[in-house]
């Protein structure tokens, strides 16, 4: 029997952002595991599969069937470490790592970043912790294991140095007291700097270790460069999701300032085009002026380039549809769905000028229009309330039985200001799709923040009357828009499944979800024109 080719078969899941499949290989490979008299030589690249994909709950899975043949392998438990700290599980992973650092039978290499390890987990646990003698704790024990490793090899180990200055910048924002004879911020982003500089090859992690040095020295102009550079390397999404937590949970940045609005946009566009990236939209983002301003300006084009400065305005797009999309939720705030605005008459001459779009098994089938109570959460925060609307009128419904539209068209009784309705797009992208995406913008689980889904967002296949994406969704995102690569809708999300039928004749199943195209809404619109229907 040929034995078959883990590792390649992992790369191809990851590839195409198959997420249940990797769920599917990482359970089989985990139980070959444990039909082996002795550890393959391809856990190691499967497991490299698994972090650079962020699939940690995987992760933890195959490492603990590895850990089984014996506690060698140190790449293998720091793995299995790192997937339990991204995890939340902070002492079972310092537990791990105290061991490896310990483990004198293990490259030094390896004990080393076992030693980073327990300093990042107790930087997670000073972040997490409220209570002041603990947490001070936290964070000196932090820096004492950063410190220690850094001096052992200064040029070498500018990455726990630079750990070192975040957390001793982030104490002096916190008023927390450092033990005498802690080194100070900017000398030590100085010299850290300097041997970034001087380093023979640079990459992703030298990239960062000099933006963060940058921010250190109050050089933020440098620092967006450095952002820049580092984005060049072609960092995978687990590098550029662990800078952007850097930068927002320890250096505390966000769009409210200048660097954050320069270095957070950046890093969050990059996760659009690396495997696995995902971004959670803030309303403070939404709520934003200074983007349109500054892309009119040319600002970010003379930062960034000419194509970072393109993946840049696409970003600022997506924030801007997200101010069109709404909450649908009753008068006591329980998130039913998502709806979205849209000019009436590019669905259909006799709509009025706006209109909400959402799903007839959201409205009325599960609520009813008359309770409820659109809530554009992007505006939360405006004093007259002008976010929330109630239902004026419903001018069509398509239910969602019997491979129906599942659509409902509904008037507001009043409207946001300065919110943009979303574009129809003219048509679907042509086939074959090469790697086209979906992106969906919702609600899911009923969260008060609309949310982009940017994680294996492939669009698979559609025919005249649906489209399937592997844009994840859950409860909540029903009635949510499905944009095309330019922020055009193409569809209107409204199920999902791990055993969704094959379109086109293809046959058997696949993990997908489902959306309504918009050409089918208005093909329904014109055999069975909307009517006014007042509640």
């Amino acid at each position: 029997m040929t034995s078959r080719n883990w590792p390649k078969q992992f790369r191809a899941a990851a590839s195409t952002f198959d997420r249940p499949a990797l769920a599917q290989l990482a359970a089989e490979y985990a139980a070959h595991l444990y039909t082996v008299p002795k550890l393959p030589d391809s856990v190691g690249q499967v497991l490299l599969v698994l972090r650079q994909s962020r699939r940690y709950e995987e992760l933890e899975l195959v490492a603990d069937a590895a850990l089984a043949h014996g506690p060698g392998a140190p790449a293998v438990r720091r793995y299995y470490a790192q997937a339990l700290v991204d995890g939340g599980n902070l002492a079972v992973a310092l537990g791990l790592y105290t061991e490896l650092a310990a483990d004198e039978t293990a490259p030094r290499s390896d004990r080393i970043e076992a030693r980073g390890g327990i300093g990042r987990c107790y930087k997670e646990m000073f972040l997490a912790c409220t209570e002041p003698d603990r947490r001070r704790g936290f964070l000196n024990r932090s820096l004492e294991v950063y410190l220690a490793a850094y001096l052992e090899d200064p040029d070498f180990y500018t990455w726990h140095g630079i750990n070192a200055v975040a957390l001793l910048a982030r104490a002096t924002r916190d008023g927390i007291q450092l033990p005498s004879g802690s080194p100070k911020v900017a000398a030590l982003a100085d010299e850290i700097l300097r041997a970034v500089d001087s380093a023979p090859v640079r990459n992703s992690w030298t990239e960062v270790t000099a933006c963060e040095a940058a921010i250190a020295l109050g050089r933020y102009d440098e620092a967006v460069e450095r952002g820049e550079a580092f984005i060049e390397t072609t960092p995978e999404g687990f590098e550029v999701a662990t800078f952007l937590r850097q930068l927002q949970k320890v250096w505390q940045l966000d769009t409210t300032t200048s660097l954050g609005n320069d270095l957070l946009p950046l890093l969050r566009s990059a996760l659009l085009t690396v495997d696995g990236g995902g971004v959670t939209v803030a309303s403070g983002d939404l709520r934003t002026a200074g983007p349109t301003d500054e892309l009119e300006s040319g600002r970010l084009e003379r930062i960034l380039g000419a194509d970072r400065y393109l993946s840049l305005t696409w970003y600022r797009t997506g924030l801007k549809r997200c101010r069109a999309v709404a909450r649908i939720q009753t008068a006591d705030d329980l998130g039913i769905g998502t709806g979205f605005l849209v000019a009436g008459t590019d669905l259909h001459p006799d709509l009025p000028p706006l209109v909400v779009v959402t799903n007839g098994h959201v409205v009325p089938e599960n609520l009813d229009p008359g309770h409820a109570h659109v809530v554009f959460h992007g505006l939360d925060d405006d004093p007259g309330g002008q976010g929330r609307f109630r239902v004026a009128r419903q001018w069509w419904y398509q239910p969602s039985a019997d491979r129906g539209l599942d659509t409902t068209i509904l008037e507001l009784d009043g409207y946001p200001q300065d919110v943009v309705p979303t574009p129809l797009a003219s048509g679907l992208p042509p086939k074959p799709l090469n790697r086209q995406r979906a992106y969906v913008i919702g609600h899911p689980g009923g969260s008060a923040q609309p949310q982009f889904s940017l994680q294996d967002n492939i669009l698979l296949d559609y025919d005249h009357r649906v489209l399937h994406y592997r844009s994840p969704t859950e409860g909540g995102s029903s009635g949510s828009p499905v944009s095309d690569d330019e922020w055009r809708l193409i569809g209107l999300h409204h199920a999902g499944g791990t055993g969704m039928p094959q379109l086109n004749g293809a046959g058997g199943t696949y993990a997908a979800n489902e959306g309504i195209t918009i050409d089918a809404i208005r093909g329904g619109l014109a055999h069975r024109p909307p009517e006014c229907s007042t509640l």
